[in-house]
């Protein structure tokens, strides 16, 4: 097998920290590179097994760790039959690990006590246009908008709970005073004991919001420096060029999606079309003399998106047109 070209250092990383997204992206490349590759990492998860060590980065001495591999799962009285169906289980095992991987998910079945062992994680992902709800270890209830995605350990630690999120999630945390409850998002952190709050990731305008309804909140920067601490009732804007910490009347109508609810008051035309996009998980494009000049106030419940636009288009001069998952709203041309 080939090794002069295994990412060992992205390896090791990922090994120690399988949320770390630039390593895994480096290991998921290289795996799918070559079937030698698959069968290089398996030996590497094998040796951490056997010697009960996470592997650094360093390049192994393969052959010695395959004898070892062998003597310890073959018994001496091995013969050559039993040998070559050992090696036919090798291969199949890679090739799990293979799919696992490939998934988005590495389990790691731990035959004895590994306290350096991979966490096993967790994701869940609300598809496009759909929304949907789960219960965390510890009881807290999380909501995810459509196209958002929640990760966390099968067991929280003993001293923390930490989920990563993408898009849009609404949680309720169990209170737990002596044990933090974390959320990593792409651009902050969202650290709490027990509260209500939204953290919304607007990946188009490049911005995160973080809305709060009950209890405290503190919002870090990603290299875990504060922020700002939020009381019930406002909202953290974070965006490049600064944060902007504003007072939210109606906090209620910002998490009425997790009810099956989209409310609009008062907002410009290109805001509402950034909530339909995800709502119905369509692509709008928008006349760019149609953004600004409009504001809506209505609300969303079982219509269909033909049913909004035909609505919008009854108070404003809007010609509209549906291709699959493609939409296209104009100025309507006076007759």
């Amino acid at each position: 097998m080939e090794t002069n070209n295994t990412p060992w250092e992205a390896i090791g990383a990922y090994l120690k920290d399988p949320s770390d997204k630039k390593s895994e992206a480096i290991v998921k490349a290289w795996l799918k590179a070559s079937p030698d590759h698959v069968k290089v990492f398996t030996e590497i998860i094998n040796t951490r097994r056997l010697t009960g060590n996470g592997v650094d980065f360093y390049e192994p001495q393969k052959e010695e760790l395959w004898g070892e591999l062998m003597r310890r799962i073959s018994p001496a009285s091995a013969n050559k039959t039993f040998v070559n169906k050992l090696w036919l289980r090798y291969v199949a095992v890679a090739a799990a690990v293979a799919i696992a991987f490939f998934a988005g998910n590495w389990f790691s079945s731990q035959p004895i006590a590994d306290t350096h062992a991979p966490t096993t994680y967790t994701r869940v992902i609300a598809p496009a246009g759909h929304r949907t709800q789960l219960v965390l270890p510890d009881s807290t209830r999380v909501w995810l908008n459509s196209g958002s995605e929640i990760k966390y350990a099968g067991a929280f630690s003993a001293t923390s709970r930490e989920v990563y999120i993408k898009g849009e999630c609404y949680f309720e945390v169990t209170e737990n005073k002596h044990k933090p409850f974390v959320v990593h998002a792409a651009a902050l952190n969202v650290k709490v004991y027990g509260t209500r709050f939204n953290v919304k990731e607007n990946v188009k305008e490049n911005q995160s919001i973080v809305t709060l309804l009950e209890g405290k909140v503190e919002v870090l920067n990603p290299e875990n420096e504060s922020l700002s601490f939020l009381d019930p009732g406002e909202q953290l804007l974070v965006q490049p060029d600064g944060i902007q910490l504003e007072k939210v009347e109606m906090t209620d109508a910002l998490i009425a999606w997790t009810n099956g609810v989209l409310m609009f008051d008062d907002q410009p035309f290109d805001e509402v079309i950034g909530y339909l996009e995800n709502w119905y998980g369509v692509s709008i494009n928008l006349d760019p003399t149609l953004s600004a000049k409009h504001h809506y106030t209505f609300k969303v419940k079982t219509e269909s998106l033909r049913e909004v636009l035909d609505l919008i288009s009854v108070i404003s001069p809007i010609d509209y047109k549906i291709e699959g998952d493609m939409v296209w709203i104009k100025r309507k041309m006076k007759s």
